[in-house]
């Protein structure tokens, strides 16, 4: 009990500390190809231990040679955010699903849970700083209330679009856009790849 409380404290001062520096500017952004498939195959297998351990599954299915320009570490912390989330928050399928698609040479990351949803009237305040589901829920007794603030907040850096869509008793799929570098995305007929499970 001891440690993991130690580790929900670490994870506050960790976003806050986050938060301070994207507020007060001294977060530099460090634009560079980024490759989908290596950053999204290395963040799910940093999870995965907190995925077995919570008896949950990860299945991520990617296309390979899609870059995008981006700061690595923190379009990395956008998929971690999202996927400990989506971990975070699943339900009894105890599955979670990263998929990748392209389209108009943007490409879109959807991170879907198997949890309880969130109330549609919700959905436009969980970007907010501190911003908790009512209490009732399971969503309000875990977690800071700053990851998905921390997502919008690199997201809107790099100029991506985001959203949620959420069914209750079904689960959440959240997702976001970016534009694809060049001619990266591969053709349709290439097959996909499960980079983690």
């Amino acid at each position: 009990d001891i440690n993991k409380e130690i580790d929900r404290l670490s994870r506050i001062i960790s976003d806050l500390l986050t938060l301070v520096h994207m507020d007060g500017g001294e977060t530099q952004m460090k634009t560079e190809p980024v490759s989908l498939s290596d950053l999204i195959s290395d963040t799910m297998k940093r999870l995965a231990p907190l995925a077995r351990e919570r008896g949950i599954e990860l299945e991520s299915t990617v296309r390979e040679d899609v870059v995008c320009m981006a700061d690595s570490n923190k379009f990395q912390q956008v998929v971690y955010n999202l996927v400990n989330n989506a971990i975070t928050y699943t339900g009894e399928d105890k599955v979670v699903r990263l998929r990748q698609t392209e389209h108009d040479g943007k490409v879109r990351i959807e991170v879907r849970d198997t949890g309880e949803g969130i109330e549609q009237d919700k959905l436009k305040d969980i970007w907010e700083r501190y911003y908790k589901v009512d209490k009732a829920h399971k969503r309000a007794q875990i977690g800071t209330g700053l990851g998905l603030s921390i997502v919008k907040t690199i997201l809107d850096m790099h100029g991506g679009a985001y959203g949620v869509q959420s069914e209750q008793g079904v689960g959440s799929t959240f997702w976001f856009e970016l534009d694809v570098q060049g001619d990266s995305v591969v053709e349709a007929s290439k097959p996909l790849s499960n980079v983690s499970r």
